[in-house]
């Protein structure tokens, strides 16, 4: 939290100084903030900024890659003639997460095209998956644990107490 109000200090100071504070201004002031604080991340103490940030952008980058991959597939599903939809319900165990990582992942399986999040277990630790057009439940489990683990790297993790 510390990196982040650095950052947006840093962006602020960039605008005033600039003369002109507009989003564009505000913009390049963050982006220079960002670079001036990853060069220096131990002397400003931003190294957790820094992890979190770049978990962040990675959660990102995959999350386009996997919205697209499943756009085309349904797409490919929906352009056949007889589509073989092969709809299946299937159980992902998970981590313990919080309550934000959870809504934050099934909110991000729903979105792929294709798959739906129909609930989690009492326990929180069993995700239940609708999806079409799988040959297998392999490939979609090991494709929502990618996304579990993407979450967890920047989002906080429960504590052992809130975990059991």
């Amino acid at each position: 939290m510390k990196g982040l109000a650095l950052n947006v200090l840093l962006a602020v100071v960039w605008a005033l100084f600039s003369g002109e504070v507009s989003l564009r201004e505000l913009v390049i002031g963050f982006l220079l903030g960002y670079a001036l604080l990853n060069m220096f991340p131990d002397a400003l103490g931003t190294r957790s900024y820094q992890r979190t940030s770049f978990a962040l952008l990675r959660f990102a980058a995959m999350f386009i890659r996997e919205l697209t991959v499943a756009n085309v597939q349904v797409a490919l599903l929906a352009l056949h003639p007889r589509p073989d939809l092969k709809p299946m319900i299937f159980k992902v165990n998970l981590h313990p997460h919080t309550d934000t990582t959870l809504t934050l992942l099934a909110a991000t399986v729903t979105l792929m095209p294709g798959s739906v999040v129909l609930g989690f277990s009492p326990d929180r630790r069993e995700m239940y998956v609708h999806a079409i057009g799988l040959d297998n439940t392999r490939a979609a489990r090991e494709s929502i644990h990618r996304v579990e683990r993407a979450l967890s790297a920047f989002l906080p993790t429960p504590s052992l107490k809130e975990a059991t």
